[in-house]
Formats: structure tokens, C-alpha cells, sequence
């Protein structure tokens, strides 16, 4: 018994080591395209930067696990969790601030998939989780109701990051519920993304990195594809495996309070009522979610 609490002790705490490292990347996602609108990175530029380049990169991988990759399932995964999210996410850079995206995003993400897990993978959750999740919820709605009454023109990049963390939700569940490798659901995203995007953007090649800097492209490329989608979707999906999709969520809403810290002096940003309501109600749920346990899901006992 002693060995395997021990077992159990190291399997929580390299699952805790893969969601750190997740955290780290996704902050950095966050910062890295918001620069990449700002510099004039058009939507479809940063799509194909990132699954194109990917796509390149690992396709002797691909190759060599088609027959995991090409089924109806993880066509589904890759649709949403790489297509549908990603074209959402980066709509929501053109025209939003990072510091926004650094709540919304990670913020909202919690919620989404706690609501998703509870009725798609049978997932029970603690009254504390619930707690916490309502905490950073009224963050969130503070931030949202702050952007739609002070009439700016970024409410729709908001708007988009909404529809992202619900795509987001959906991707985590599915990938928990089907029990797909890390490593299977990553070239999986990859390869439905390229696939179903790059005849699209063979038409949009007359306006392709008009004015970009080729020093922001390979920035982009590298950080996009290797660091982003390789490394940060294999931690992600192995911290998911180990903690469980609803830690992983909650575990997920500490980037705001690195990502909105470093927006605000790299950017220039601006520091408002709702912007600091939402950081503080979403690090307080963040703590109540996390400190008091999460039940197992009931498709595991």
C-alpha cells in the first residue's frame, strides 16, 4: 500500500509538472499573438504560420501514425480543438486587447469545461469547485459588462474568445472521454487543421505577410508550431490524463495572472475597474477550485 500511495504521489506531481509547463507556454501563446496582430499578421497568416509550419515539421510523425490519426473521432478532435478554436482565438487577437485575452481565455476555460465534463463524461465535482468556478464567473461578466457599456470597438474580440474557451471545452472533454494519446490528439490537430484550412488560404496568397517583418514570421513559427501546439498540447493532454479535465481547466486560469501582468507594460495596455475585478475573482476561484479535491468521475469508478 505504502508503494503505491507512493506511486500515486508521483504520478499527481509529474501531472502538476506537465500542467506547469502548459501554464508557462499557453502565458506565451498569449503574449506572442497578440504581437503578431499588432505587427500585421493577418488571420489567415497566423493560421497557416502555425499548423502549416506544424504540418511541415512533424509530418513524418503524421505519417507514421495515419492509422491513429485518420478516424472519424479524431477528425472531430481536430476540427474543434484545432480549426474551430484556433480560427476563434485568433479573431479575437485581431481586435482585442492581450489583457483580455489573458482573462477571457484561461479565465473562462474552467467554467466551460466543469458545465461540458459534468453532462458529457459523467464528471462529478465538488461544492467547492462549484464555488469557485461561480467566483471567477462573476470575474468574467464584470470584464464583459466593463467592454459592451463603454462601447469600444473590440467587444466582438471578446465575444470571439468566448466561443473559443467553448470550443476549448468541448476539445478537453472528447479528448479525456475517448482517451486519445497526447501525442496522437496533437498530430490529429495538426493534420484536420492543414488539411481543411490550406485550400482556403491558396486563395488568400496575393495578400499573404504584406508588411511583416520576417524576424515576427520565424518568431511566430517557431513559438506557434513547435512551442505551442508540439510541446503545450502533449503537456496539456498528459496533464489532463493524470489530474483529470476539470483540475486541468481550473489549473489553466492561473495564466491570467501572468499573461495580464506582462501585457500591460509590453503593450501599453490599460489598467481598468473591470479588468482588476476579473483578475482578482478569477485568482480566488482559481484557489478554491484548487485547494479542496475534485471527485473522480463516475466513468472511472
Amino acid at each position: 500500500m505504502e508503494d503505491q500511495s507512493q506511486f500515486d504521489s508521483k504520478l499527481v506531481m509529474k501531472g502538476y509538472a506537465f500542467a506547469l509547463t502548459a501554464v508557462i507556454i499557453w502565458t506565451g501563446f498569449i503574449l506572442i499573438s497578440r504581437a503578431g496582430a499588432l505587427a500585421s499578421l493577418s488571420l489567415p497568416d497566423m493560421m497557416m504560420v502555425r499548423f502549416g509550419t506544424a504540418f511541415i515539421l512533424f509530418f513524418p510523425f503524421i505519417w507514421l501514425h495515419r492509422k491513429a490519426i485518420f478516424q472519424w473521432r479524431m477528425m472531430v478532435v481536430g476540427a474543434i480543438g484545432g480549426l474551430a478554436y484556433s480560427l476563434s482565438v485568433f479573431n479575437g487577437f485581431q481586435s482585442a486587447p492581450a489583457t483580455h485575452a489573458a482573462l477571457l481565455l484561461p479565465g473562462l476555460m474552467p467554467i466551460m469545461i466543469a458545465v461540458l465534463a459534468y453532462f458529457m463524461a459523467g464528471e462529478r465535482h465538488s461544492r467547492f469547485a462549484w464555488i469557485g468556478i461561480g467566483v471567477s464567473s462573476l470575474g468574467i461578466l464584470a470584464l464583459l459588462l466593463e467592454t459592451l457599456l463603454s462601447g469600444v470597438s473590440y467587444w466582438l474580440g471578446d465575444i470571439s474568445f468566448v466561443v473559443a474557451c467553448l470550443f476549448w471545452g468541448i476539445f478537453t472533454v472528447l479528448l479525456r472521454r475517448w482517451k486519445f494519446a497526447p501525442w496522437h490528439a496533437t498530430l490529429g490537430v495538426i493534420t484536420v487543421t492543414t488539411l481543411i484550412f490550406t485550400p482556403y488560404y491558396l486563395t488568400q496568397l496575393g495578400h499573404a505577410f504584406q508588411g511583416v517583418p520576417y524576424s515576427m514570421i520565424a518568431l511566430q513559427a517557431f513559438y506557434q508550431a513547435v512551442m505551442a501546439i508540439a510541446v503545450q498540447f502533449v503537456c496539456y493532454g498528459k496533464a489532463v490524463h493524470i489530474l483529470g479535465a476539470t483540475k486541468m481547466g481550473a489549473l489553466m486560469a492561473l495564466v491570467p495572472l501572468l499573461a495580464s501582468v506582462l501585457a500591460v507594460p509590453l503593450f501599453g495596455e490599460h489598467v481598468t475597474t473591470g479588468l482588476v475585478i476579473a483578475l482578482v475573482c478569477i485568482c480566488a476561484g482559481t484557489v478554491v477550485g484548487n485547494v479542496l479535491p475534485i471527485k473522480r468521475p463516475l466513468l472511472e469508478k
